[in-house]
């Protein structure tokens, strides 16, 4: 994958940033223009779900600042978590510890980690164990 597979047109980042804020736009708009799709994990992140943003069995909402909102639950907005609800690679070096322990909770609130979102036991996360 290239820098490019990530990169996002301007006029998509300057609609998205009205809307989800400058942080969450470049995470955003590949979602709602379906551009550079290839960067993005479905998988275990956020995927689109007709009109909605979907998280595991659970539904996301994004507010103006970029912060994301799950189960009446807000996470503040930061570039590592993004990076980790969005990207297949994702840029290690934006990515915390804070931001580990936020996606995990994240992926354990909503079974996004399980196949089929359906609740077994396991404790590892498939993509935290590449960032650690």
């Amino acid at each position: 994958m290239s820098d490019d597979d990530l990169l996002v047109e301007p006029h998509v980042l300057d609609n998205g940033v009205m809307n989800v804020g400058a942080l969450a736009s470049p995470y955003v708009s590949p979602y709602i223009y379906e551009t550079k799709k290839r960067s993005l994990d479905t998988v275990y992140g956020i995927r689109r779900d007709g009109e909605v943003f979907m998280i595991g069995y659970s539904q996301v909402g994004v507010d103006r600042d970029g912060n994301i909102h799950i189960n009446n639950v807000e996470f503040p907005a930061t570039k590592g978590l993004w990076e980790l609800l969005t990207r297949k690679r994702m840029d290690k070096d934006s990515v915390t510890t804070a931001d580990i322990k936020q996606y995990k909770t994240i992926s354990e609130m909503t079974n996004a980690h399980l196949e089929g979102y359906k609740p077994v036991l396991t404790s590892t996360l498939p993509k935290v164990s590449s960032v650690m």
